[in-house]
């Protein structure tokens, strides 16, 4: 058995790999393989393996990945006091040790012993160090893995030269050279084997590349070594070189043309467009055989450092193209500057007077074009609006390059090269910031430095608007600007410096708006979505889904919105930067909204209906009925219809968002709360307790400040519902109880039937049996089959939890009759998971799996995986008290991980104990012990006594310990529970005798 760690980390048998599982265990094998041979504490396991923020149920989760990892390794895989050690043979420890051999083979001169070495040590690669493998910890012996990999190239690069194998040398370097520019190693090993093939010129140019690749992207210049091995080889050129003699041609009488420098000067400070910039210049190296004008059109957000890219480019080119620099601002003096114009000026700059320019636009743009043929210019066109303002400027020969800066992308240019600008990131908007304003005056305040930073947006232009605020008040702490900059309602005023305006910028594309694409503006901007959909604007605008999206794209096209990605079901979807929605919330101070704000709210909820009737349902439905119904588009039911689940969760942040909006902008409460209660079901599915948790609240205080009581039951109700989920069980019942009162007193009986399941299934949890059975019957006595389905499950569980086996069995089978009855699966499949927990209760083991597998099946079928886990984990439950523990570990691991990833504290508890027990049986004392006592701790947190008993026996049992043992027993008995009288005259030994395996 070997592992592999020089690329996708692997484990093998002979010829045969292993099955490793998932990400986790491979990481804990890295982190074992990396320390070869050596005790790794757990604690030090769990740093490794969660990069220091491990999960609540880290110590469970390692236990886990051991017991899977052991699967694979077997016996290599040893546990010690507090740790684990892994004897097992890896390609790491092959390839040091040839790699010593080859450098010490190497120190004593035998070049054919090390070349030998380094290939066999090189050949044990497969791809990157520890590929897949993506904690911390293996980034960074990654590395290290790699820089003794190239260091192996070099040695035996090396030994090829001594050995005079100059062109395998050459070879292997030159790949190693692009691949690693900055080495400098690799760069003087390459100079010397082409020094030694007598490429004296190659040598050469590789100096001169690295010198101006250290140059550009590090500001420095080659190393000592470098730099003395040039001398040395221009040297010897120079005394072996042979000589050109150059013949003066005869003198030639000519005209010397006008050579324009018509730019703007340059930007001292430029910074944050360095990718931008080489693609620019790559562009004059890759004409090839081209007849056609190279040119590039760089476009972006207004205000995005076009015109300072371009302008820079420029200046940089000025060698390259010796004949003159033209540079025309084509939206001159607030106004669009027409072709005819421009070639005026460009001709006049070019020597040709005004009374010998034709006034024939045809003719002035032949001229134009002749005029240039044989010139080499630099052409910048700035703030082009159009294809068809540019098109005449173009010289028409490839001797020339055209740089046209614009907000549009101008597509319709054939040839020309795009470059889209972005925004700037936080850190080059800091850098950028500091260039402008002294680095000394953003080192003493780095946070405030970073939140201008952030608040500028990555845009240039308010960065430089902000500098020159600074600038011009130098006593100002950046502290001062900074919550000057926080307030949105002064955002804009703030970044405003003479002519350096965000505002001003952003209403050159607002006046392009007609009165329809106006109105979208101000509608989406004062919704102030994260995201959203093209089709929003249909209901904004009562227009088609196709017209909507056209509009939007109008926007995007004036850089008024972004677009920010492709959804889940292949929808793009659009965003504001943050600068243009306060522009646009700014401008639609007079816009009606309510009406518009209420027709998307009404369709959201009618597609959100559509999608929700698609899912399992996961509460309990309580909703107020609206006065008048929406149809949305069919075109837009079809996209629910097709995916529920993938609209469901590219529409969720963008509806929770329009819910807060709604309640701001006076929209009628029955809406929001609609929407709130529809969106719960989906909510508990994914356990999205921060969306869930801002619907309610929101709608909540809308329902208040109207005095609408109904719909208040209903959220508090729903927000019972969330507080379970969460597992806080004193605020659920406390929601639970305001929903109760409200509801009986306005004589809502559906809304009163749900707050007492609700309540009647936190008193089950809590272990208070009475009580719990009493509300459960009073919610049956009110409610629908929905509600009577929910509370009966409740009575079969505490039928069960009694041992009162039958009358739990009848409990779930009625259960089970009327899910199927709603023809509501996901409750079928709960009501099943509860008759297994019956059987293996009554020790009818085989009939429990069965029960679970196919309640299992359903919940996977349906798309409710937090359900399907604790099907799971009853089956591998089952399994266990059958007997059959094959995979039953890395089930429960699974369970673990959806659980953590749920942030389902019960359901991490149950799966940890469970694991627990699991071990227990196995006869795995030490590990038995370990997740016994991480789930009591869970359970002693959650507050659950039933649970707490329950794990106390087993660990009790796990330690032999009796005092724990009589503890449990009396705990048992206290709350009443079925346990009590089977553990009755057993001991903890008799105990764990009858649950090994």
């Amino acid at each position: 058995m070997s592992a592999l760690v020089l690329g996708p980390i692997e484990v093998w048998i002979g010829e045969r790999q292993v099955n490793l599982g998932g990400p986790k265990p491979r990481t804990l094998l890295a982190a074992l393989l990396l320390q070869p041979r050596q005790v790794v504490p757990v604690e030090r396991l769990i740093d490794l393996i969660w990069d220091e923020s491990p999960p609540q149920t880290a110590g469970a989760l390692v236990h886990t990945y051991v017991s899977s990892l052991r699967r694979a390794v077997g016996q290599s895989l040893v546990t010690r006091a507090r740790g684990y050690l892994l004897d097992l043979d890896s390609d790491v420890e092959q390839f040091t040790e040839h790699l010593t051999t080859a450098r010490q083979a190497e120190r004593a001169d035998d070049p054919a012993t090390a070349i030998t070495h380094y290939q066999h040590g090189l050949a044990l690669w497969r791809g990157p160090a520890l590929h897949g493998v993506e904690a911390q910890f293996a980034r960074g012996h990654a590395m290290a893995l790699d820089e003794s990999r190239l260091s192996a190239e070099e040695g035996l690069s090396r030994c090829e030269i001594a050995q005079n194998r100059v062109e395998d040398a050459i070879a292997r370097l030159s790949a190693l050279a692009n691949a690693h520019p900055a080495r400098e190693d690799t760069r003087e090993l390459l100079m010397r084997a082409f020094h030694r093939a007598g490429r004296q010129a190659d040598a050469l140019t590789v100096y001169r590349d690295a010198r101006e690749y250290l140059l550009d992207e590090l500001g420095i210049e080659p190393g000592e070594k470098l730099r003395d091995l040039q001398t040395a080889i221009l040297n010897g050129t120079l005394e072996s070189a042979p000589r050109t003699v150059m013949v003066a041609a005869q003198p030639m009488v000519i005209t010397q043309p006008v050579v324009p420098h018509h730019l703007p000067p340059d930007i001292s400070d430029f910074t944050g467009r360095q990718e931008a910039l080489k693609q620019v210049l790559a562009l004059t190296e890759t004409r090839g055989e081209s007849t056609a004008t190279p040119t590039v059109v760089v476009s972006g957000f207004g205000g995005a450092g076009k015109s300072a890219l371009a302008v820079h480019a420029a200046h940089l080119l000025r060698k390259v193209y010796p004949d003159g620099q033209l540079f025309a601002d084509l939206r001159g003096a607030g106004r669009d500057l027409e072709p005819q114009e421009v070639l005026g000026r460009f001709l006049g700059l070019l020597g040709v007077p005004g009374q010998d320019q034709p006034a024939a636009p045809d003719e002035r743009v032949e001229l134009y074009r002749r005029t240039v043929a044989e010139r080499r210019l630099v052409i910048v066109l700035d703030n082009a609006r159009s294809e068809a303002q540019v098109r005449p400027l173009l010289p028409g020969n490839a001797n020339c390059f055209v740089i046209i800066t614009s907000r549009s992308r101008l597509t319709g240019l054939e040839g020309a090269e795009p470059i889209e600008l972005g925004f700037l990131s936080d850190e080059i908007s800091e850098e950028m910031l500091g260039r402008i304003v002294g680095a000394d005056r953003v080192g003493a305040e780095p946070e405030a430095a970073q939140r201008i930073a952030r608040l500028c947006g990555g845009v240039p232009l308010a960065l430089r608007a902000a500098g020159a605020k600074l600038l011009a008040r130098p006593h100002w702490p950046l502290k001062t600007l900074a919550k000057r900059l926080s307030d949105e309602r002064r955002r804009l005023d703030e970044l405003e410096m003479g002519d350096l305006a965000i505002r001003s910028s952003l209403k050159l594309n607002y006046a392009e708006l007609d009165a329809n694409h106006r109105k979208a503006f101000h509608l989406l901007s004062l919704l102030d979505l994260p995201d959203f959909g093209a089709w929003v604007a249909a209901p904004l605008l009562d227009i088609s889904p196709y017209d909507a999206e056209d509009v939007v794209e109008h926007l995007v096209d004036l850089r008024l919105v972004d677009v920010a990605g492709v959804d889940q079901i292949g929808r793009v979807r659009y965003r504001f930067h943050d600068l243009v929605q306060l522009f646009g919330a700014e401008q639609a101070a007079e816009e009606p909204a309510t009406e518009a704000v209420t027709r998307l709210l009404e369709t959201w909820l009618a597609l959100v209906e559509t999608g929700v009737r698609k899912l399992p349902r996961v509460t309990l439905g309580l909703r107020p009925r609206l006065l008048t119904e929406v149809e949305p588009d069919p075109r837009l039911e079809e996209d629910v219809e097709e995916d529920p689940t993938g609209w469901l969760h590219s529409e969720t942040d963008a509806v929770v968002r329009a819910v807060e909006r709604a309640h701001d902008l006076g929209v009628d409460e029955l809406t929001t709360t609609v929407i709130t209660s529809l969106l719960s079901s989906p909510f508990a599915a994914r356990n999205e307790f921060g969306n869930w948790q801002r619907t309610h609240e929101v709608a909540l205080r809308s329902a208040r400040e109207r005095g609408n009581r109904r719909a208040e039951a209903v959220l508090l109700a729903g927000l019972g519902q969330l507080r379970y989920e969460q597992d806080d069980f004193a605020a659920a019942l406390a929601s639970f109880q305001q929903a109760a009162d409200i509801a009986a007193a306005i004589d809502e009986r559906a809304t009163l039937a749900v707050a007492y399941v609700g309540m009647g299934t936190v008193r089950r949890d809590l272990a208070e049996f009475a009580a719990a059975r009493e509300l459960l019957d009073q919610a049956i006595a009110l409610g629908d089959n929905e509600v009577v389905a929910a509370a009966s499950y409740g009575v079969g569980a505490i039928h069960c939890d009694h041992g009162d086996l039958a009358e739990a069995t009848r409990a779930f089978e009625r259960c089970v009759a009327l899910y199927r009855a709603e023809a509501d699966k996901r409750g079928e499949a709960l009501a099943l998971r509860g008759l297994s927990l019956c059987h293996r209760a009554a020790g009818t083991f085989a009939v429990a799996v069965e029960f679970s597998r196919e309640a299992e099946q359903i919940l996977r079928d349906v798309g409710d995986e937090l359900g399907a886990t604790y099907a799971a984990q009853s089956l591998a439950k089952a399994s266990m008290r059958a007997g059959e523990l094959d995979d039953v570990d890395d089930l429960l691991a699974e369970c673990v991980e959806v659980c953590t990833r749920q942030r389902d504290r019960f359901g991490v508890a149950l799966m940890t104990r469970t694991l627990g027990e699991v071990a227990l049986a196995q006869g795995r004392d030490e590990e038995a012990t370990a997740l016994l006592e991480d789930a009591l701790s869970q359970w002693t947190t959650l507050g659950l006594p039933i649970w707490r008993a329950r794990t106390m026996r087993d660990l009790a049992a796990a330690m032999n310990d009796d005092e724990m043992w009589l503890r449990a027993k009396q705990l048992f008995a206290q709350l009443g529970a079925r346990e009590a009288g089977e553990l009755e005259g057993l001991s903890a030994g008799e105990w764990r005798s009858a649950l090994v395996v």
